[in-house]
Order: C-alpha cells, then structure tokens, then sequence
C-alpha cells in the first residue's frame, strides 16, 4: 500500500528518475520550523535518499517518528547568525529549501552571506519561504536602495513597508532575485494557520486558559495551511524547468478570528474564547502583523496559485486541524494536550464555514465534496503511518 502511495505522490510533486541527478542534496533550513518540518518529513516518506536538516543544535533535534520509520536524515547545525556553520551545512548540495526565523532580529542582515556561501558551493536552485505583503517591495529593483520610496508599490494607509517582518522578507527576497545564477522560486504565503500553535503566546494562552489572542478588531483574515505551503515548496524543488518565478499561496477564505476559536473549539473538543489583546501585548513584529489583519485588506485577497499549480483546492482551516498526521511535534503535542469535554457544553457555530467550504470547492462550481484536504489525503490518508 504504502509504494502506491509513494508512487502517487512522486508524481504530484514531480519527482522522476531523473530528479536524484538534477536536484542533489537538498538541504532544508530550519528543520524545525513547521513549514521545514513538512518538507523534510514528505520527503523522507518518498524515500527521497539526499536530506540533509539545518538546525541550530542537532543536539536538541529529535523526531520520534522520523527514528521509529528508520527515516535517512542527515542532521546539521546551522545558524543564520552564526556564519561559520554556512560550509560545512552547504557542502556537496544542490538544492536549498530556505525558511527564515522570527529571531534573532537581525537574521536578515547575514541573508547575503549566506547566497554567497551558496553561490561558493554551486547550488543550483532557492526555495525560500517569504510573506504574502512583502510582494508590495518594487520588486524590479534592488528593494534595499528602494524599500519605502516614494516608489514603493505599498497600499496607501497600512504602512506595511514599516513592518519589520515583512521589510526584512523584502529586502532578502530583493537580494535573492539579483542573484542570477541561482534557480530561484520564492513562496508568498499569507498568516499560517498553525501560528495558532506555533507561537508561544498562543501556545500558552491555549493550553492554560484555553485562550486565543489577537488583536485583528474583528476583520477577516487570510490563513493558510503550513501543508499546502510544503507542498508548493516540494513542487518548486523538482521542477526541472529551471524558471525563476513566485507563488502566492493563500488560504481559500478569510476567517475572522472569534471563527478560528469556534473551529478550534470543534477539533479541541473544549470551549476556546478569542481575546482580543490591545498591541502592546505582542512582540513588536506580531504587534505589527497583527495591524495589517486589523486593516480589513485581508478580506478580499485573490485566490493565490495553489490549485493552478497543485490542481487541488487549499485547505480550509477545519481541513487543516483535521489533518494532524502532517503536524510537526509542537502541533501535535498542543493538540494532545486537550481531553474531550462533553460537547453539549460547546457553543460552537460552524454553519459559516461549511458553507463557505462548499462555495469554494472547484471554484465555487456548486459541486458537493465530502473531504478535499491535502495532498496527502488526496493520494490516499495516513501515508506516515
């Protein structure tokens, strides 16, 4: 069963006989970002034989599941603030699949050492992982002589070149496409749905007081699935095309977050209350992202390119929750952490949803689905298992 599986999903992705020779090592930084985490891990089930991991102690670094399947990862430390890990973590590779940190702070500022590290252990092709808003850069030209100009291409009024998360996106994007000798792909991906657990204040508002914070003012906000974001990823690192383009992957409608807190309610199986937080709660960058959801202009996104490219809808927020043998060992131990309570002590109202769910499956077409999830599940469900 399992080799039908793999053979489905080499084929999705676009891997071929041929991809060992064209594509080589990939090195994936950081293995422990969720998006990483994703990567590595559908990889491994496709028994893909050149993984190498970046992570900032391989000391710390442990999958159960990955041990428990006898999966082939080789393990690195790298450290975006760290340049002497560069070399040795890029040696012998072909491939790069980049996702960046929140912190340090200053991470983007060693971003163009690292492409010449790359460059000095001739890749041939960057993946990397940017945000959505930080397309708004004029991308044409060099963002770091431009970023914020009275050129910048930035909607009037959110004063999204003054985000710090999204101006560092930019500035390395920016640094990345003037590398011409790199096969460059760069992913555009909206709010993650997984930041719900990812993130410490969340975590911990979660599990303690079965809290969600925000401070989004009631406006709907684009999430997408961290799993339709590595599979775009895994996509770009087999194409053999070798064109320099960009993805925007979005979520398939926005929510508001008081509807993320139902739709957690429902999966968690205990009542999650949204809270909304005034800024200075968050961190200067999440107090930031969180004013862009505040804004309003998240409500009428286009759809993104993730069904034009995998020829499959992205998942809904449910879809997501539901799809827990994709989640990374942070997500999976807050989900685990919750026991059912009695759900008629539940007031959970997921009508919205559903029938926004329904709407947006083949292009609002009105074709009726029982279960579109992600690419794993379309090939069939419990592929690590």
């Amino acid at each position: 069963m399992k080799l039908n599986l793999v053979e489905d999903l080499k084929k999705c992705f676009g891997m071929k006989k041929t991809s060992i020779d064209q594509t080589g090592r990939i090195l994936v930084v950081d293995g422990h970002d969720v998006i990483g985490y994703r990567v590595v891990d559908q990889l491994a089930y496709m028994d893909y034989p050149l993984i190498r991991v970046g992570v900032k102690n391989t000391d710390d670094f442990y999958v159960k599941r990955w041990e428990d399947n006898g999966y082939i990862i080789e393990r690195v430390n790298f450290d975006f603030v760290d340049e002497s890990t560069y070399d040795i973590a890029l040696e012998d590779v072909k491939t790069v699949f980049v996702t960046t940190p929140m912190k340090p702070a200053n991470w983007d500022a060693h971003f163009v050492n690292f492409l010449d590290a790359c460059h000095r252990a001739k890749v041939k092709k960057i993946v990397k992982l940017s945000f959505y808003h930080a397309i708004q850069s004029k991308i044409e030209n060099h963002p770091r002589q431009c970023f914020g100009s009275e050129d910048s291409t930035a909607e009037p009024g959110y004063e999204i070149p003054s985000v710090p998360f999204v101006k560092k996106h930019a500035l390395c994007d920016g640094d990345l496409i003037l590398r011409n000798e790199f096969n460059a792909t760069i992913i555009f991906a909206t709010h993650l749905m997984s930041n719900v657990f990812r993130n410490g204040f969340e975590r911990r508002g979660l599990m303690k007081n079965h809290e969600f914070y925000g401070a989004s003012q009631g406006k709907q906000v684009n999430y997408v699935s961290p799993n339709d974001v590595a599979d775009i990823a895994i996509k770009a690192l087999f194409d053999e095309s070798r064109t320099r383009e960009a993805h925007n992957v979005l979520g398939p409608f926005p929510l508001t977050d008081e509807e993320v807190a139902s739709l957690l309610s429902e999966r968690l199986h205990t009542a999650i209350t949204y809270v909304e937080k005034p800024l200075d709660f968050f961190d200067e960058d999440t107090a930031a992202l969180e004013k862009i959801k505040a804004s309003g202009m998240e409500e009428n996104f286009p759809r993104g390119d993730y069904k034009k490219v995998m020829n499959i809808s992205p998942q809904s927020f449910r879809e997501y929750l539901r799809d827990t043998v994709r989640m990374s060992p942070v997500e999976k131990k807050v989900v685990g952490a919750f026991a059912p309570m009695n759900l008629d002590e539940l007031k959970v109202r997921t009508e919205k949803e559903t029938k926004k769910e329904l709407e947006v499956i083949d292009d609002g077409e009105g074709v009726e689905v029982k279960e579109v999830g992600s690419i794993t599940e379309k090939v069939g469900t419990q592929m690590a298992q």
